[in-house]
């Protein structure tokens, strides 16, 4: 086998494995009282949304580019055309990132973004496949005490996280890119809920 042959057949190796682990996890995912916890969250933010109130979304690295997609769905739509909803992503600006975390310290740059702008009655959805991120955490922290209904998306090893948050939604995995885009399903199922939900009552 050349190593072109062997690279390639990584792509085999690893396609094959992340769709075992996604037959899996479909399973494990459905399972009756995770599927009522995230459904209690996503209650929690059509609500909100209905009532004036703002999603703040954060989290590191790829779950930073989960919250950007996720506030631009309601920023745009998901799905379906209705107007648009307020929601930012504070894991959004370089400048405001890097500012805090120079002047501050890193462990600030999401909880400032809490104290700037939430309010009782908005809500934060916060993502930490560990569930120990230190500036995930105090902003949950903040937003608890301003008020804001508080949304944690772990992996298997945030199971103990529960203190930290209104609605602590755990994926069952370890493997990081499978709890990310666990993260992204239940963030789309409840974006379409939202895109529905204001065309009915719209």
């Amino acid at each position: 086998m050349t190593a072109t042959d062997a690279h390639h057949s990584l792509v085999t190796r690893q396609l094959g494995a992340g769709i075992a682990a996604w037959a899996q996890l479909a399973r494990e995912i459905a399972e009756p009282g995770l599927v009522a916890a995230v459904e209690a969250a996503g209650r929690d933010v059509v609500d909100a949304l209905h009532a004036g109130g703002t999603l703040l979304v954060a989290g590191n690295g790829g779950s930073a580019a989960i919250a950007s997609h996720v506030a631009a769905e309601f920023l745009g739509k998901c799905v379906h055309d209705r107007h648009p909803l307020p929601a930012i992503s504070l894991a959004e600006s370089h400048s405001s990132l890097t500012a805090i975390g120079n002047d501050y310290g890193f462990d600030q740059v999401f909880l400032r973004g809490v104290q700037a702008f939430g309010r009782p009655g908005d809500v934060l959805l916060a993502m930490s496949t560990s569930g120990t991120s230190p500036n995930v955490v105090a902003a949950l922290a903040e937003a608890r005490r301003r008020g804001v209904t508080t949304i944690f998306m772990v992996g298997a090893r945030g199971a103990g996280q529960a203190d930290l948050a209104d609605h602590l939604l755990v994926v069952p995995s370890q493997e990081t890119p499978r709890i990310q885009e666990v993260h992204m399903l239940w963030a789309h199922a409840w974006c379409e809920a939202v895109d529905l939900s204001m065309q009915e009552s719209g």
